[in-house]
């Protein structure tokens, strides 16, 4: 999957570099692009803040994580790994030592889920890492709300908003939002 907009990879890499909070962000803490594709997120983050910057990009389809691979292959501290975002989360969660829960806790999450969004189980599970923030970005205003209020449950606050029109004359909107621990 690919955005139509020829300039939609430059709006959502200024979206997302403008979106994290530098106070809250730590480039050695471990940060997770969720749902990363082709590593474009990661590389926004890794542009912005430097190529030591420790980013984790994960993805469902090979292919894709070939390309992020690749992609990221400048930045020293950027990793692609293949797998389905719910069970990789997941399983971090479950095997993370004390020690990475407070690298995690320290770190920013990207998430840009497909149009159904993320949904209980990994909001829940990325909230119990406790990430100083998530940036998401949204295809679906409706499951971006839904996924909002349940990060606000765990604490979370959607502290800045911005929305693109990525697809002229349709009913479609991108979303960037900042959650943060209140």
């Amino acid at each position: 999957f690919w955005q139509v907009h020829r300039s939609a990879a430059e709006a959502l890499t200024e979206a997302v570099q403008t979106a994290i909070d530098g106070d809250l962000f730590d480039p050695l803490a471990h940060n997770l692009d969720l749902y990363g594709g082709v590593g474009l997120l990661a590389a926004a983050v890794g542009d912005r803040f430097g190529p030591a910057t420790r980013i984790t990009s994960v993805e469902s389809d090979p292919r894709a994580t070939d390309f992020a691979a690749e992609n990221l292959s400048e930045w020293l501290g950027a990793r692609a790994e293949t797998g389905r975002v719910e069970r990789w989360v997941r399983e971090l969660a479950a095997a993370a030592s004390p020690t990475e829960r407070a690298r995690l806790a320290k770190g920013t999450v990207v998430l840009d889920p497909p149009r159904s969004g993320a949904g209980k189980d990994v909001v829940d599970t990325i909230a119990g890492l406790t990430p100083a923030q998530v940036v998401y970005v949204a295809c679906d205003p409706v499951a971006f709300a839904r996924d909002v209020e349940l990060f606000q449950r765990h604490g979370y606050e959607l502290t800045a908003l911005r929305a693109f029109d990525l697809f002229p004359n349709t009913h479609h909107v991108e979303a960037v939002g900042t959650l943060t621990r209140s």
